[in-house]
Formats: structure tokens, C-alpha cells, sequence
């Protein structure tokens, strides 16, 4: 019997506490790089990589009840118990409160002062949530972005969102805020005065929450966009149909194919669907679609269950085409934009200004374009949806002037060239002047933060001396505003040292 066990059973002389050799993969998956690893058993340690792989891979607790699931692991690891479904919910719960208390230390740490971005939608069964993110430059000057919470609301009344924002500031421990990004809707602008109500009395905003109030350029964009698709959406559905009738089953979709091939076309995109409240999904809906114009001509002409399709509504002809390609042609600057603007790993305040007055000079270029009718006329209703929101200057945030000043590319100069050449005159030296009024304001608070902290430090350095008056700021030369820079990121520095 002893003979049989060590032979057959060789785990049984393991030691509980034993340590094996093991193969560990890295962070970034399967294709990482594997590291050999000391791995000794530990039952614990085990039940929280079980409930990790519940939650990453999204699988339903009851996964630990199936019976294939437990044949590997119990070959996998004899001594190891497979829980229960209560079990390892149990155990997913603790993952999450165990998380979220590593998440309020690195918070406390790291997060001197953060910009927060919150939605809110509703579910298709009719329940309204909200999800609240903020991104913050830890100790090392890295970027960082956390989700805080996504929890269900009542309503997306202002005062609702407001009061459920407040509620999550204050259970992680988050006092100062800089900035916080909504969409456009008019019951944000209620929840961003509650919030600056409630933030006063914390002392943690920056000059009193003037620039707190960030809109959203992606939504903004998508607004612009839509305005354009109202003209050309009797073209876009008749696309969509066509494209619907294609996929509708494996035939038709081999039949296209064989169209295609007739017509040799060597696309190697391939047709998809787009999602209405999208409109980058139609964008890429029609810019693959295109390249078949022919081999849809084809169905037409080969397919009588084709032009059957379209007993209630019209095939795609020529122009809805031609109108694609306009409509593809002039959305591909704005996908571009809302790539750039929308990356939450890296910085987007210094491009937004950018990328901003790009659309806008498109905008007035295509609006006076009288060759093509339709896209003229889809720039001109573009461009009112445009003025609505970003042709005023006091209707933009001054803080999106402020990224790109600070961006050592393009300072304070490059801002004032663009403004005297897309503005009047008039115009063009009020923002210049609003710009310069910021930049004075946002410069002394800190500069006072800088004496309070160093006050706390026993610093004796005189705060009098560093203010910079409205006046004083015309008048200093390049080297000045160099060295106040200077001096905003040292205070910035040793702000996160103290």
C-alpha cells in the first residue's frame, strides 16, 4: 500500500507548508512575461484567487457548483475545498471591502486635490444609476484614474445627483476637488451649485469653485454631430437597411460575398451595425460600408429577395451614397477629436484648446462651401450647435485656455495668435484679457496655499511679496512668468512632500 501511495498519490506526502515551484504569468495576461515563483499552499490565498477569477472573468457564483469545475480542481488540488456559491459571494464581498480600504489609503496619500467626471443613464428595465470617476497625479506625477462608485438613484433630478456626489465625496475622504465634468443636461447645472454649496464650507475648492464647472467636449461633439445627421438620416437608414438585410442570415451574407468578389472589391472591412445614440458607430457603419457601393448595386439587380426587402422603404441610391461619402468624409476630423479628447490614461487639457479651434475652422471652411450643397448645409447646422456652446467666450471654461499655456509647446503666445486670428477684435481682447485674469488668479491661490502649508511648516516666507497684482501681470517679461511658473511647481512639490 505504501509502495502504491508514493507512486500513484505522490501529494499525500506533501507537506502542508511545503513550498512548490511554480509559473506565474504577468499582469498584462497571457502573453506577459512568466516569472518562477515559490508557491506554498494556503487555503486562504487560494479562495481569494477563486473569488478574482469570479469577478474578472464575470462569471456567475454558481461556477464553483459545477460538477466539471470541481473534477479539475480536485485534480488540480486534492486538499483544496471547493466552496459553496454562498460561500464565495461571501468572499467576493470581502475582495470588494478589503479593496476599497486599500483604495482610501492610496487616496489619502496620493490624491492632493481631484477632477471628478459622473453620468448618469437609464437601463433598459428603467432604473436610473450614476457612475462617479475622478483622476488625480499621484506622488511619482503619474495620472491616475478611479472608479468610485456606481450606485442606482432615484431620479437625475440636479439636486438628486448632487446629493448622491456628496454622499461618495464623504465616504472616501475627498475634500478638495478642482474640477468636475458633466454632460450638458440642464439638471447638471443644478447638482454642480449644490456641490459648490456644500464644498465652500470645506475650504476645498480652488478660487471658490469659479472654474469647477467642467461640460463635457465629447458630448458636446456629439451634440454638434447629430445636429449634422438630421439632413442626410433618410440616406444613413437606407444604408442601414441595406446592410441589415445582408446580415440578417448566413445566405444572404454569403451572397453578398460572392457579389463582392464578382465586383472585385478587395475591402477587407467588414459590414457592421451602428448604434443609434452613437453616432462614431455610424461613422464607422458607413465609412465600411462604402467600398461595396457595386456589390450591392449587384444584389439589386441578381437578388429579388433584395429588392423584396425594401417593399415598405427605398434601396440606397447613388445619392444616399454620395451623401455617405460626404458624411464620412467630414465626420472622420471629428472621430479623430473625440479619440483624443476621450483618453482617460493620458493627459487631454492641454489638446482640448487645440483641437477645438481645429473644428471650428473646419466648421467656417466647409459652412461657405457652395460646390457641395449637402455638405455645406450640414457645416452651417453644425456650426449654429457649435456657437451655441463654444462660440462665446463666456461660455467655456477659461481653464481650457489655462492647459495649453502651461503646455511649454505652445504658452501664452500661441493662445494670443489664435485668438486675434479667429476673433474680432473686440472679442479677441476680452478673452486675452480673461485669460490673463486667470492665470493672476489661479497663481495667487496657490501662491496663498503655498504660505499656509508653509506656515504649518514653520516656513517664514512672506506671502506679500509673492502676489502678483492684475496690473503687474502686463507688465512682466518672459523671465517673470517663467520663474513664477517655477515657483508653482516647486510649491506644487513640496505641497505633496508635506
Amino acid at each position: 500500500m505504501l509502495k502504491h501511495l508514493k507512486r500513484r498519490h505522490k501529494w499525500i506526502f506533501v507537506e502542508k507548508n511545503q513550498s512548490l515551484i511554480g509559473v506565474t504569468e504577468g499582469e498584462e495576461g497571457p502573453g506577459g512575461r512568466k516569472t518562477t515563483v515559490s508557491i506554498s499552499y494556503n487555503t486562504e490565498e487560494i479562495r481569494k484567487m477563486l473569488a478574482i477569477f469570479v469577478i474578472e472573468d464575470e462569471m456567475p457564483f454558481s461556477v464553483v457548483e459545477g460538477r466539471g469545475f470541481r473534477q479539475f480542481v480536485n485534480r488540480l488540488e486534492p486538499r483544496f475545498t471547493v466552496p459553496s456559491r454562498r460561500t464565495i459571494t461571501r468572499d467576493c464581498y470581502q475582495l470588494f471591502l478589503d479593496e476599497k480600504c486599500k483604495l482610501k489609503e492610496f487616496l489619502k496619500k496620493s490624491c492632493v486635490r481631484a477632477c471628478l467626471t459622473t453620468d448618469c443613464w437609464t437601463s433598459i428595465q428603467n432604473i436610473s444609476y450614476m457612475c462617479l470617476t475622478t483622476h488625480f497625479i499621484d506622488e511619482n506625477w503619474r495620472l491616475q484614474k478611479r472608479i468610485l462608485n456606481f450606485s442606482q438613484i432615484d431620479n437625475h433630478k440636479g439636486e438628486t445627483i448632487g446629493k448622491e456626489i456628496d454622499r461618495c465625496l464623504r465616504e472616501w475622504g475627498i475634500e478638495n476637488v478642482f474640477t468636475i465634468t458633466v454632460d450638458n443636461a440642464s439638471s447638471n447645472d443644478v447638482a454642480i451649485s449644490y456641490l459648490r454649496r456644500k464644498l465652500k464650507n470645506w475650504n476645498g475648492l480652488v478660487c471658490e469653485g469659479d472654474y469647477m464647472h467642467m461640460r463635457c467636449a465629447a458630448h458636446i461633439l456629439n451634440l454638434i454631430v447629430n445636429d449634422g445627421l438630421k439632413d442626410l438620416n433618410p440616406s444613413i437608414v437606407s444604408i442601414r437597411n441595406a446592410i441589415r438585410y445582408v446580415r440578417s442570415s448566413p445566405q444572404r451574407l454569403q451572397k453578398f460575398k460572392q457579389a463582392a468578389h464578382a465586383e472585385k472589391i478587395s475591402s477587407g472591412a467588414s459590414l457592421c451595425f451602428d448604434v443609434p445614440t452613437r453616432w462614431n458607430s455610424t461613422y464607422t457603419m458607413l465609412e465600411h460600408a462604402i467600398p461595396f457601393q457595386k456589390a450591392f448595386e449587384r444584389l439589386e439587380d441578381e437578388d429579388e429577395g433584395y429588392v423584396t426587402w425594401f417593399k415598405d422603404d427605398r434601396q440606397p441610391s447613388s445619392l444616399d451614397w454620395d451623401n455617405a461619402r460626404a458624411f464620412v468624409q467630414f465626420l472622420k476630423l471629428f472621430y479623430e477629436v473625440t479619440l483624443a479628447l476621450s483618453g482617460s490614461l493620458h493627459v487631454t487639457a492641454n489638446c482640448a484648446f487645440d483641437e477645438i479651434q481645429t473644428i471650428n475652422e473646419l466648421l467656417v471652411k466647409w459652412s461657405e462651401n457652395e460646390v457641395d450643397c449637402v455638405l455645406g448645409t450640414m457645416a452651417c447646422n453644425m456650426r449654429n450647435k457649435f456657437d451655441k456652446y463654444w462660440g462665446k467666450i463666456e461660455n467655456i471654461n477659461p481653464l481650457i485656455y489655462i492647459g495649453i499655456v502651461l503646455d511649454p509647446r505652445y504658452k501664452l503666445e500661441y493662445v494670443n495668435f489664435i485668438c486675434d486670428a479667429n476673433y474680432e477684435i473686440g472679442t479677441a481682447t476680452l478673452l486675452k484679457k480673461k485669460i490673463a485674469n486667470t492665470l493672476w488668479q489661479l497663481y495667487n491661490f496657490y501662491i496663498q496655499e503655498s504660505h499656509e502649508v508653509s506656515q504649518t511648516s514653520d516656513d517664514s516666507a512672506s506671502h506679500e511679496e509673492s502676489v502678483i497684482t492684475k496690473e503687474g501681470l502686463a507688465d512682466m517679461g518672459w523671465l517673470e512668468i517663467s520663474n513664477a511658473y517655477a515657483t508653482l511647481l516647486k510649491f506644487i512639490a513640496g505641497r505633496k512632500a508635506v
